[in-house]
């Protein structure tokens, strides 16, 4: 919910704002000439963070839609798409944005397509992207012993990860450990299976990826745990805030981050981190983005 100072600010900018009008076209012989239409001024920082986080709701359709082509990534060949959120929940426009550009208004699963094994580290892979059944990633390597439960993952991610951990322990003096890296197809669906027997498919689809559309068939993801830990525990260790802080100066990325479900497709996992090269972690960090507006803002763009 946006503060009382933000709604204020917001406020104000919704009653200066007055749409484009359409360029002026030329008087008649004898016709007063048509009055000037004068450029409505650029929005500042300030302006766009208060207008990014007025609700949806507040605007009827043309002026939804003049109001998000104000803020960045707007696609004006998504507009009917955007519209559909106006009365659809307390979305924000920049939440509105947000699901719409990274296709979460679609339906999952049904919807997906093959992911594109061209895109190397940036591949995407989630419950609108899939891999094949007989997919396995090259370059396959056992994780070091000393930082690892057992497992692979492709050999550039081990050696990042072998890297970190050496850096967490010069820096910090804490340890880290790698639980859970590449997983098979086969293993995914067993694993997704005993999860919906127990808890069922809309319970288990919030935490554990169908077999095709985990990450960690890909060899570029890992869940990692401080020693003698657990997942569900990892938030509350100092492991958890170095990796938060740090982890992008190795190329990996918190992957599933807190509130972001609406995006992602999962609840908030702050043990699973996914490789995606030093320069995009570092830009996905910078900017607060999930991976799957990177991807679609500078990947398929």
């Amino acid at each position: 919910m946006p503060s009382e100072p933000l709604i204020a600010l917001a406020l104000s900018l919704l009653i200066s704002l007055v749409p484009f009008l359409p360029a002026a076209e030329k008087s008649a012989p004898g016709e007063e000439p048509a009055p000037a239409v004068e450029e409505q001024p650029s929005l500042s920082e300030e302006q766009l963070a208060a207008l990014a986080q007025t609700p949806a709701s507040w605007f009827d359709e043309p002026a939804l839609l003049d109001a998000l082509s104000k803020l960045p990534h707007y696609d004006e060949t998504r507009a009917q798409r955007y519209l559909a959120y106006r009365t659809n929940g307390t979305w924000t426009l920049e939440q509105v944005l947000r699901i719409v550009n990274t296709d979460n208004d679609l339906p999952r699963f049904t919807a997906a397509v093959d992911a594109d094994l061209n895109d190397g580290d940036l591949i995407l892979v989630n419950k609108y992207s899939r891999l094949a059944s007989d997919y396995v990633p090259e370059d396959l390597v056992t994780v070091e012993p000393a930082y690892s439960n057992g497992g692979m993952l492709k050999s550039e991610v081990n050696d990042a990860f072998c890297d970190l951990v050496e850096a967490m322990w010069a820096e910090a003096g804490l340890h880290l450990v790698n639980a859970s890296p590449y997983r098979s197809y086969s293993l995914q669906s067993s694993l997704y299976a005993r999860y919906t027997a127990r808890d069922g498919a809309a319970a288990a689809d919030r935490y554990s990826a169908r077999p095709g559309y985990s990450e960690h068939q890909t060899g570029l993801a890992l869940d990692v745990i401080a020693p003698g830990g657990t997942l569900n525990g990892f938030k509350n260790t100092q492991q958890f805030v170095w990796m938060r802080d740090n982890a992008h100066r190795f190329g990996f990325i918190l992957r599933y981050g807190d509130g972001m479900e609406y995006i992602t497709g999962y609840k908030f996992e702050p043990w699973h981190y996914r490789y995606v090269g030093v320069e995009a972690a570092t830009f996905i960090y910078e900017n607060g983005l999930t991976f799957e507006e990177y991807y679609a803002y500078y990947v398929k763009k």
